[in-house]
């Protein structure tokens, strides 16, 4: 059986990312001894469905360089309250079949409205030997005119951790960074001005109703993505 990768996360600033990605925002908007927030906003030539669906499915764009198997193939969420997003590690057997041989959970969802929002809660790479918590809230909502959408990485960090918060947090601000851009790579970058945090109206505090759940729709079954052989 091979060893599980342990994720790694370089100390390279995130300004590096903001140097070669589509028209983004990246900041790690708070830092304190015992924590930090990270947003990073992006908008794209693309319906939010359809990024939704690219979303739960990080096999597609999450980097297997910050795997713990050294793989990306195992990864999947089920995008549902309690769901998982989780990562299996799997090796072909001498009989050529794809066996399971161990797993890891990344995160936990708990907020998942399709299309529009996804938070999980957990501790990424090294954070997970840390006593900390970890919530990343994944928002989309459409461009006026329906000529795209905006969506936005929100990651808030606290607790006791071992690190020095002032280098762990422009660290992971590159990483969550790194997979905001491999998430729309095959999308078109909408503007060519960065958009702003200010009057995002699906931010992480404040979730505006849209106009069908104004009128009483009724809700639609929970999407996950088709998860790797066990």
């Amino acid at each position: 059986m091979a060893k599980p990768v342990a994720m790694k996360i370089a100390l390279i600033p995130a300004v590096l990312f903001t140097a070669i990605a589509p028209p983004a925002l990246a900041e790690v908007k708070t830092v304190t001894d015992t924590g930090f927030n990270i947003v990073h906003i992006a908008e794209v030539s693309a319906e939010p469905d359809v990024i939704w669906k690219r979303l739960i499915a990080p096999k597609n764009y999450w980097s297997k360089a910050h795997s713990w198997s050294g793989s990306s193939e195992g990864f999947y969420i089920d995008a549902q309250a309690n769901g998982c997003f989780c990562e299996m590690f799997q090796e072909k057997g001498a009989d050529g079949k794809t066996k399971t041989t161990g797993s890891v959970e990344h995160m936990r969802v708990i907020f998942a409205q399709p299309g529009r929002v996804l938070r999980m809660q957990g501790a990424l790479g090294p954070l997970q030997s840390e006593a900390v918590l970890g919530t990343l809230t994944v928002a989309i909502e459409p461009l006026k005119g329906g000529s795209g959408s905006r969506l936005s990485f929100s990651y808030v960090v606290g607790g006791y951790m071992r690190y020095k918060t002032s280098e762990i947090a422009p660290a992971v601000d590159k990483v969550l960074g790194e997979q905001l851009k491999s998430l729309i790579s095959p999308f078109t970058a909408k503007m060519d001005d960065e958009p702003k945090v200010d009057g995002f109206s699906l931010d992480v505090e404040k979730l505006e109703p849209t106009p069908a759940d104004q009128a009483g729709s009724e809700p639609s079954a929970p999407e996950s993505s088709s998860q790797p052989e066990r």
